[in-house]
């Protein structure tokens, strides 16, 4: 128990200090892994490994969705080791060689409680795998002597590891010049003990196995802590040890090594010692696992040497590895979404422009209502709008794990996150809501379809919610104040005052507002009372104002409803 409030404390403390460097109790988002090898010999066949994430006790995978144009695909498993991967080939002559893969990651942050000193009976040939040495960290030699060295007078597991756990804090340390992750060739490392994750914990576990402790690193990613994040880099590797009696330990040296780098902290520093508590015995939320074993010898088969490691995606052009530590000339790309805790994720304009650029197989709606889609909507867009949804449903891509997109008329417009909610509610799994919406993207110059109305965009006269709260209370007849929206959304609430307009039939009723007075149109958030504003400058009305009833609303000031 003491451990676990130890745990907490430094938890809150990390947070403080390092923001959301380090910690969140849990941490979730959409994975996006999209490949392009069609710039290779076209005369050769390729073929593609990805590390395939499974759930597991710190884990959670769901929304698995693979698509491409490969001759054949399937996820297999490695005869050693049981590393899922997913397999992907093209026949030689292929002329486009695209592969995307997409998955939902839900991961938890790992604090272990109270280690036992006390140490159950155990037998070593059930550890057999994580007690042998592989080709890059033998346990002889000059590991063993040092592991010998750093464990004198240790008897227990649990007090070996933390000695070699403490001995790697003090020694090691990160070296950013280092390509990838690291090749973890520990008896080069004993040498010059700089590198990074997968340096770090090479050493860390060839030392535990040497000194006779289970221990093996793992192999992943981290997620992003923006809403759409650039992942295609941020490879990680982390380690654990067998406790008998207890279970595996998480442990995270290099993520000492590298907060210390990045905060400028010295090994005497009150912080380096949080640190070093706080990644003895946990883990924080973001990472996923993809893969463990060295030397893998892939299925189906390699042609080239066994893997040192399977952090990163492999493959092969007529038989000779690409470079995967970069992705540039492999041609990949990972991109994580954040997911809220409404269950989607949220995306920007550069993103989804990333996704249409790069003809990723979405299905991209328009939430609004349909005239609004009819005179212009984002390029490749259907229209489902939200207060239809039921009977524009039939839509909906019938693969549930294909990414559904919706936007509508900006952060301000509540009906992308209504319908993602809904199709959420329907068993999709992933969701993402372009929140900038159709203004946005617009003004940005970004693909648009403009139908035969389309006119564009001009700068409306807006008044502010003070103003406009002036006018009410001593602005007498000179006024007439329209809401735009539908008439549900005047009946559950309106600013006083106001008469109901619906957009969709505002051209035919605005007879009845005054051209000598002023005309105040607004909705909830821009959209449709800019489409109203531009009709009544073509009806030939002058002085026209437009307030946005979302602004209204976080101002404090009074929202009343219609009689039922």
């Amino acid at each position: 128990m003491k451990r676990i409030i130890l745990h907490l404390l430094l938890a809150v403390g990390l947070g403080l200090l390092f923001g959301a460097e380090c910690l969140a109790g849990s941490a979730a988002g959409i994975v996006n892994m999209d490949f392009d090898l069609s710039r290779q010999a076209r005369d050769r066949e390729v073929e593609l490994w990805i590390p395939y994430p499974i759930s597991s006790e710190y884990q959670d995978i769901g929304g698995i969705r693979v698509n491409g144009d490969f001759a054949e695909s399937a996820v297999y498993t490695d005869k050693k080791y049981r590393t899922p991967m997913l397999y992907a080939r093209w026949a030689a002559g292929a002329e486009s060689r695209r592969l995307t893969f997409t998955f939902k990651a839900e991961r938890l942050e790992v604090v272990k409680g109270e280690l036992p000193e006390q140490e159950d009976p155990w037998n070593r040939a059930d550890f057999a795998m994580w007690l042998a040495g592989t080709s890059l960290a033998p346990l002889d030699g000059a590991v063993a002597e040092l592991a010998a060295k750093i464990t004198a007078g240790k008897t227990t597991v649990l007090e070996k590891a933390r000695a070699i756990y403490d001995w790697t804090c003090d020694n090691m340390y990160r070296d950013p010049a280092t390509i990838g992750c690291g090749p973890g060739d520990v008896c080069a490392l004993l040498q010059k003990p700089g590198g990074k994750c997968t340096d770090i914990h090479s050493v860390f576990v060839a030392l535990c196995r040497a000194a006779g402790v289970p221990a093996r690193e793992i192999f992943g990613i981290r997620l992003g802590k923006n809403p759409v994040q650039d992942i295609s880099t941020w490879q990680h590797c982390w380690a654990e040890f067998y406790l008998p009696g207890y279970g595996w330990v998480p442990v995270d040296p290099a993520d000492v090594r590298k907060l210390m780098l990045k905060r400028n902290l010295q090994l005497d520093d009150p912080k380096t010692a949080e640190l070093r508590a706080y990644f003895w015995g946990g883990w924080d939320a973001y990472r996923v696992e993809l893969a463990r074993g060295r030397d893998l010898v892939l299925n189906p088969p390699q042609q080239g040497a066994p893997l040192n490691t399977f952090g990163y995606p492999y493959a092969e052009v007529g038989g000779e590895p690409l470079d995967f530590y970069d992705p540039a000339s492999f041609k990949y790309s990972f991109t994580t979404y954040q997911l809220n805790a409404e269950g989607f994720g949220l995306i920007d304009t550069a993103g989804l422009k990333d996704l249409l650029d790069r003809d990723t197989d979405i299905a991209l709606f328009d939430a609004r209502n349909p005239e609004e889609y009819q005179e212009v909507h984002i390029r490749g867009a259907e229209s489902l709008p939200e207060k239809k949804f039921d009977e524009f449903s039939h839509l909906l891509p019938k693969d549930r794990a294909k990414p559904v997109v919706f936007y509508c008329n900006g952060v301000k417009c509540g009906k992308s996150r209504k319908a993602a909610l809904k199709v959420l509610a329907a068993g999709y799994k992933n969701v993402l809501v372009y929140a900038e919406g159709m203004p946005v993207w617009e003004e940005k110059g970004m693909p648009i379809y403009a139908g035969p109305n389309y006119e564009k965009r001009i700068e409306t006269t807006r008044i502010s919610p003070a103003d406009l709260a002036a006018l009410i209370e001593n602005g007498g007849d000179s006024f007439q104040l329209v809401d735009v929206r539908d008439p549900e959304e005047f009946g559950e609430g309106h600013i006083p005052g106001a008469i109901n307009i619906p957009v969709a039939s505002f051209a035919s009723q605005s007879g009845i507002l005054d051209k000598k007075k002023r005309i105040i149109v607004y909705c909830n958030s821009g959209g449709r009372s800019y489409n109203a504003y531009r009709k009544l400058m073509k009806l030939g009305y002058k002085k026209i104002n437009q307030a946005i009833f979302f602004d209204w609303k976080e101002a404090g000031q009074e929202v009343v409803s219609a009689p039922r």
